[in-house]
């Protein structure tokens, strides 16, 4: 059985990932599963446009949570994006921070 790929977040990068997930953004990553597909193929599937699709793949790699690969076409080279997580945990409160002013 192959390994759930996990991300636990906290802090900025929490508040950055909450606010780039949204309906388009997680059927695009449901769309994807662990196969790879192109932009053109996920626009098709989600029902936008490539454009579009394309601004929201940008985001999403930034934020590693797909990866993208460059292959050779038919008409050039095709962008291929990747799921790169499973499941994403989003901590709001970190209480392993610890409180050394308070000491």
């Amino acid at each position: 059985m192959a390994s759930t790929k996990e991300m636990t977040v906290r802090g900025e990068e929490a508040l950055k990932i909450a606010e780039a997930l949204n309906a388009t953004t997680m059927r695009m990553l449901q769309v994807l599963g662990t196969e790879g597909l192109d932009v053109t193929t996920i626009a098709k599937k989600v029902g936008l446009s490539e454009a579009y699709i394309s601004e929201q793949v940008r985001q999403l790699e930034e934020l590693k949570l797909i990866s993208v690969s460059y292959q050779r076409g038919k008409r050039g080279i095709r962008k291929v994006c990747k799921s790169d997580v499973e499941r994403v945990t989003l901590v709001i409160v970190d209480h392993t921070v610890s409180k050394r002013g308070n000491l």
